[in-house]
């Protein structure tokens, strides 16, 4: 059997897989074209929990196929054979935007978001696997919190010794040892202040994978300006420490020292989950790693936030986001109260009476809208979005408003659009709705908040 590859791009219309493409996804003579459900039911029971990790959901037709949808998640699983539960393929959720773009795009938000993997699962290969340097930077800097006290007193050791030194068990000497002669049998508990111990050892050699896998190519500049300086800090603090091959389970059995017990355990548990993460095939020149997804509703509304953070900073205005959990519009009640207490804006940017209230939407509507295309629930929410963002406009105290609604772009049209909102009584009220359309391109976006600042539309 060839190895399977089910390719589908988020956000994106079902792609079917016909009845005879199905046949090649089973062994041969496994395949009954007069009872294909029975067949494909098999392989859904197989694979049913990678489709879900994926949010993919799949429809039957006779006449068909096996129909796959994806959601707005993108990332990839694996596929097992239904007769012998090996991996023999994998389904692959791209973005719209390219796999090395995601990786800049992470990159440019500082990693605040990143994939979810699942650790449970194993490795499987492919080009698109994202490697263990993603999670370099946050390895390190627990192993660096975890050693940022002083080194002192950091393992207690249990030993019998000829003469009373340290904390000596007086009961067990006093019962096992002068009724049997052993008068200069002590058994006591002393304090080793070495720092060679297991736990930095091994420390030292997941510190020391760190700086081998960040020295390569493909790792983005940012990662390597952050692991570095860590990497080099933490290596003077080891100097005088035995360097070990990092091991899982050495790692799970290394002692950690008493004081600082919540510190090393997070550092312990972040250089498991590295040691896990993946490893790298220089013979294929791909990655081993684990199944991995990433919400790009998530990931657009941080990327629209940083691109807006570095517009409010270019025009010296005051920036607050629901990301950064100070755009809270609070409703302070002054009797009984149920419900709904705060309303969380994504983004507000305001400069003395100018204010603009921009809130993310990683949804189709505005191009459904636009080509004639939509439903009467697409309406219906898009309606919501519409009132909310004009309810959180409303609230500000400035008196010149913009309101703005920010979706992808999934075209080559570009769409902007742009009204003025009138009251009951037939007044502009000093407010302005825009809606536009954006691709990851922090340029245009800029160009297109500085537009809507200045209001630069005919």
């Amino acid at each position: 059997m060839k190895k399977l590859q089910l390719q589908l791009t988020e956000f994106n219309q079902p792609k079917t897989v016909t009845i005879e493409t199905l046949k090649n996804w089973f062994p041969s003579g496994k395949f009954d074209k007069r009872m294909p459900w029975d067949c494909v039911n098999k392989w859904i029971a197989t694979n049913k929990k990678y489709l879900d990790f994926l949010h993919v959901q799949y429809t039957w037709d006779n006449n068909t196929g096996l129909s796959f949808e994806p959601s707005d998640l993108v990332g990839i699983a694996p596929l097992k054979n239904p007769y012998n539960q090996e991996v023999y393929g994998t389904i692959i959720v791209k973005p719209r935007i390219k796999l090395n773009t995601l990786s800049e795009i992470l990159e440019s938000i500082d990693w605040k978001l990143e994939p979810e993997f699942w650790e449970s699962e194993e490795p499987i290969m492919h080009h698109g696997m994202l490697p263990r340097w993603v999670k370099a930077v946050a390895t390190l800097r627990a192993i660096e919190k975890a050693l940022s006290p002083p080194l002192r007193g950091m393992q207690k050791i249990y030993e019998t010794k000829n003469s009373p030194v340290g904390t000596v068990d007086w009961y067990n000497y006093a019962l096992t040892k002068i009724p049997t002669g052993n008068w200069d049998r002590f058994k006591t508990q002393c304090t080793d202040y070495t720092i060679d111990l297991d736990i930095h050892r091994q420390f030292k050699g997941i510190i020391n994978l760190i700086e081998i896998d960040v020295s390569t190519t493909n790792v983005p500049v940012k990662i390597k300006k952050d692991a570095l300086p860590s990497i080099h800090k933490l290596k003077k603090t080891l100097f005088n420490v035995t360097l070990e091959a990092p091991e899982i389970d050495k790692l799970k059995k290394a002692q950690i020292p008493p004081f600082y017990q919540a510190t090393y355990e997070r550092a312990r548990q972040q250089g498991i989950s590295y040691l896990k993460q993946s490893r790298i095939s220089l013979s294929s020149a791909q990655f081993w790693g684990f199944p991995w997804k990433i919400e790009m509703s998530k990931l657009f509304e941080f990327w629209v936030e940083h691109v807006c953070y570095r517009f409010a900073k270019l025009i010296g205005a005051n920036f607050y986001s629901d990301i950064r959990k100070n755009a809270k519009l609070r409703l302070i009640p002054f009797t009984r109260w149920s419900g709904l207490r705060e309303l969380k804006p994504d983004i507000i940017i305001d400069k003395e009476n100018l204010v603009m209230i921009i809130d993310v939407k990683y949804k189709k509507h505005l191009l459904y809208l636009r080509s004639g295309n939509s439903t009467p629930e697409i309406e219906e929410e898009h309606r919501k979005d519409v009132h909310q963002v004009l309810a959180y406009a409303g609230l500000s105290p400035n008196i010149d408003k913009r309101a703005v609604l920010i979706y992808p772009r999934l075209s080559n049209e570009i769409i902007i659009e742009k009204a003025e909102v009138v009251s009951y009584k037939n007044t502009k009220g000093n407010m302005m709705l825009f809606k536009i359309d954006v691709p990851f391109d922090e340029e245009e976006l800029l160009t297109l908040l500085h537009r809507i600042w200045n209001s630069d539309f005919n």
